[in-house]
């Protein structure tokens, strides 16, 4: 009877990651159904209680801020407590939460302003923990950051076109309250995936002698805040990024509430359009998202955000202000979705690979707050814009500002070429799953590459490093050249090096037919001198 050898560690360990990614990327997916559904259940509510505008302003004010804020203040007690039981807590915290929403929802306002910040701030710890669960996973699985986030960018789009779709329904037959309802079910289901699906122990990290790496005692509150805005404020990129986020948020937002519905309510018949419109752009960056996954490890990562900046970010406003064809419109919002699928992946991958594990939740919860701190602003300057100069000379002014905020990249390249310095380490398998085809390609195309040139006779070399010149072409002698080919045991190497020879002695034998000539017209000119001086 033959006994198969147990898995190895390593192995066992590459299997759980991914099965713990792949649940965690689900669980986000269920949890984006339902607070899409609830993004437009809790409004709907109000209105139809209260039928006040202004509160149901206050109500989505009250859960932004919590969202934000929490974010911030919280991120030391989910460093010490742990991302898994952070998001396993936060999400049964959040069933009850809704439900109180749901069963108060005719209450006083008070009480429903209340339980909405609440709701907020669970949801803040609820997302942040499960975005930090992700960096364990991905090592875990030996996995392309860049390639998990725009995997995960994809479906999260998805599930939120889903939810948004199902919220309408839910509402229409169950009213705001089932909706809510179900928004509870997502939380109470999403806490179960993660308790199964994730794995609670991760590898421990081992120093150069094999021995576990002890964590460091927890930091008192205020330190452990002041030393997460002290690493977010040394990384120069990561500060750039940022700011991009705050002001590409703000315009984004200025076009959804203000350039695009002012322009459906301007040149077309009914409200159709204003779906058509965000259809095409959520279209555009689920479809970008699962061609960015499928090349990301190929892709250099900093022109491909440019490129998706200039492509998917000012054409997109322009065409607003050009045109009144809506079919023209639902064209470019779509090619531009695509074009921006790079830049939240690109960011997000970055942010994973340069900020240390432990500082991960304060770190990124400072990011989403800067970042989120331009949507609330968006529909204010949108607003300003169209009431001073107009509809169109609004949008021209917002296009016009959108495209200056993309030239940060540019005007900034020493700093944003960094992120073709941040590369995940090639993944490996326990030798029964195939590494993915791209691998190989992208090494050769984005990685160090040093190439020797042969032409003429002349051999010479250059280095570079994706985009970047690190030494410009310059001669070799021939026998280094042709020293460093032969231990290459490649037959189409081998094949150029001996044509390449071949040449050089095709060369070698015309240059000795012509000095051996030159030699034997000099030798009979001296010997014509030498008979005339013998004949005086």
């Amino acid at each position: 009877m033959t006994t198969l050898p147990a898995p190895v560690p390593e192995a066992r360990n590459w299997r759980q990651g991914r099965t713990g990614l792949i649940g965690l990327i689900a669980t986000e997916a269920i949890a984006s159904i339902g607070s899409r559904m609830t993004f437009l259940a809790i409004p709907w509510l109000v209105l139809i209680t209260t039928g006040s505008p202004v509160k149901v302003g206050l109500v989505t004010g009250a859960e932004t801020l919590a969202y934000v804020v929490s974010g911030v203040l919280a991120a030391p007690l989910q460093d010490r407590i742990g991302a898994r039981l952070t998001s396993i807590g936060a999400d049964l915290l959040s069933v009850f939460a809704m439900g109180a929403i749901a069963i108060f929802a005719r209450a006083p306002f008070g009480v429903m302003l209340t339980l909405v910040a609440i709701a907020g701030m669970l949801r803040a710890q609820a997302d942040r923990s499960k975005n930090n669960l992700l960096l364990p996973q991905m090592e875990a699985a030996k996995t392309d950051f860049t390639r998990v986030a725009a995997s995960r960018e994809g479906i999260l789009k998805s599930a939120m076109l889903v939810g948004a779709g199902l919220a309408g329904v839910t509402i229409a037959a169950f009213g705001g309250v089932g909706a809510i309802w179900f928004d509870a079910a997502t939380f109470a289901l999403s806490s179960a995936m993660i308790t199964l699906l994730v794995p609670r122990n991760i590898p421990p990290k081992l120093d150069a002698d094999g021995n576990e790496i002890v964590k460091p005692k927890p930091e008192p509150y205020f330190t452990a805040l002041r030393n997460g805005w002290a690493g977010f404020k040394q990384d120069r990129l990561l500060r750039a990024a940022t700011g991009m986020f705050f002001f590409t948020n703000l315009f984004n937002q200025a076009s959804a509430v203000v350039f695009v519905p002012l322009w459906v309510l301007t040149y077309m018949p009914d409200a159709t359009a204003l779906g058509a419109v965000g259809a095409a752009y959520a279209v555009g960056i689920i479809i970008g998202n699962l061609l960015f996954a499928w090349l990301a490890p190929v892709l250099p990562r900093y022109p491909v955000l440019v490129a998706g900046y200039f492509i998917g970010g000012a054409p997109r406003f322009l065409v607003l202000a050009l045109t009144d064809n809506l079919t023209v419109i639902v064209a470019v919002t779509l090619v531009s979705g695509i074009a921006m699928c790079s830049v939240n992946p690109t960011i997000g991958a970055m942010i994973f690979q340069r900020v240390p594990k432990e500082m991960l939740a304060r770190v990124g919860g400072i990011i989403t707050a800067v970042a989120y701190g331009g949507i609330p602003l968006g529909g204010i300057l949108g607003g300003v814009l169209v009431s001073q100069l107009g509809l169109v000379n609004g949008i021209l002014a917002g296009t016009a500002l959108y495209f200056i905020v993309t030239l940060a990249p540019v005007a900034g390249y020493r700093t944003w070429r960094e992120l073709n310095d941040v590369h995940s380490k090639k993944p490996t398998a326990d030798g029964l799953t195939a590494l993915p085809q791209l691998y190989a390609v992208g090494g050769a195309a984005a990685g160090p590459r040093l190439t020797l040139h042969y032409s003429k006779g002349v051999w010479t070399m250059r280095a570079r490093h994706g985009l970047r010149v690190l030494v410009r072409r310059q001669r070799v002698q021939p026998k280094i050249a042709v020293n460093a080919l032969t231990q290459i045991n490649v037959e189409p190497v081998q094949e150029a090096l001996r044509e390449a020879l071949g040449h050089d002695q095709v060369l070698a034998q015309r240059q000795y037919r012509r000095v051996r000539t030159a030699a034997d017209r000099a030798e009979a000119a001296l010997a014509e001198i030498t008979i005339a001086l013998e004949r005086r």
